[in-house]
């Protein structure tokens, strides 16, 4: 074999094994890219529901819940009494409890939403409700004050509205426990509003 033919085998050599590394290459790239892709897919799939189902997303309420959280217990100033309630219910005043819905009362800023369970609400006013008690010259009418459990059941009192302090007209308060009854009572003698109207006695039921 002469010098010509030997450098010709070995230039065909080289490239047959140039050919066959390109090739496994091209084999190892293709045979990644199919596995990553696969799982990708896959992490995808995983966590993604089928279309027409209902699964709802990690930390989203489900339909029966509220959509909101319930209301806090305590004095509500964008509450009052709906002026269609006229009668009084205690001395000197009107009230109401009863849910949020109820046409006894009216509201400012939308209804509350609140646990029916545990919760209610209740209204008052004084103004334009008759009155045959001595009213002081220095109140501006009837005002929530704060409620108190005991027992199985939730009083409400009330007091004397005073200048520079804003009325409240209502509240949420806690449901009474069963046997148990809503009632309003006067902060002190000085108070007018919130006695039974029949007889003596310190506190008027509502409920």
């Amino acid at each position: 074999m002469n010098d010509a033919t030997l450098i010709t085998v070995r230039i065909k050599g080289l490239a047959l094994v140039f050919v066959l590394a390109a090739a496994g290459c091209h084999a190892s790239v293709s045979a990644d890219v199919k596995a990553s892709g696969g799982a990708q897919q896959e992490s995808l799939d995983e966590g993604t529901p089928e279309p027409g189902t209902s699964q709802p997303l990690v930390g989203e309420p489900d339909a029966e819940k509220p959509s909101g959280p319930t209301a806090l217990l305590g004095a509500r100033h964008d509450l009052r009494l709906a002026a269609s309630v006229t009668q009084p219910t205690c001395t000197c005043v009107a009230a109401a409890v009863g849910l949020p819905d109820s046409p006894s009362f009216a509201w400012e800023d939308g209804k509350p939403a609140l646990d029916p369970s545990s919760q209610q609400v209740m209204a008052l006013r004084s103004e334009g409700i008759q009155c045959s008690a001595e009213i002081p010259k220095d109140t501006l009418g009837a005002s929530y004050w704060g409620y108190k459990v005991k027992g199985n059941d939730v009083i409400v009192i009330v007091e004397n509205a005073r200048f520079g302090r804003p009325i409240t007209g209502g509240a949420i308060i806690p449901k009474p426990q069963p046997g148990g009854h809503v009632y309003l009572q006067p902060a002190s003698r000085k108070v007018p509003y919130g006695r039974p109207l029949p007889g003596g006695g310190s506190r008027c039921q509502l409920q």
